[in-house]
């Protein structure tokens, strides 16, 4: 599998990223590292702890690197959900929740089998 493959299959767009990271090799380097990367595991803790305001800045992370890194599903959901926790007092609506899980979830299985 390629990295273009991967990209169609979780709805990202690799010639964005191709435009703002000069070779593939960088590229490779970035959605391998996106694995790393605490700003889901953070979101879905502070929703637990109903702690809005970190639920907040870790959407708020979660949608940048996202963006960043071209994948355009993860980036709308997660920018979705960050504009709904904004006011940072009240719990997101479910639908918003369980649709950034299913697209980090699709970005994640993608990385797994570009592993391998």
């Amino acid at each position: 599998m390629t990295l273009k493959e991967c990209y169609d299959m979780f709805g990202g767009d690799y010639e964005d990223v191709s435009r703002r990271l000069p070779s593939e090799k960088l590229i490779e380097k970035f959605f391998l590292k996106f694995q790393d990367d605490k700003s889901y595991e953070n979101l879905q803790n502070a929703l637990k702890e109903g702690d809005y305001e970190e639920a907040f800045r870790a959407a708020h992370t979660l949608k940048g690197v996202a963006q960043n890194l071209s994948f355009k599903n993860l980036g709308q959901s997660s920018s979705s959900l960050t504009e709904a926790l904004r006011a940072k007092k009240e719990k997101p609506g479910q639908e918003l929740v369980e649709k950034v899980a299913e697209d980090y979830e699709q970005v994640i299985k993608c990385i797994e089998q570009y592993k391998k």
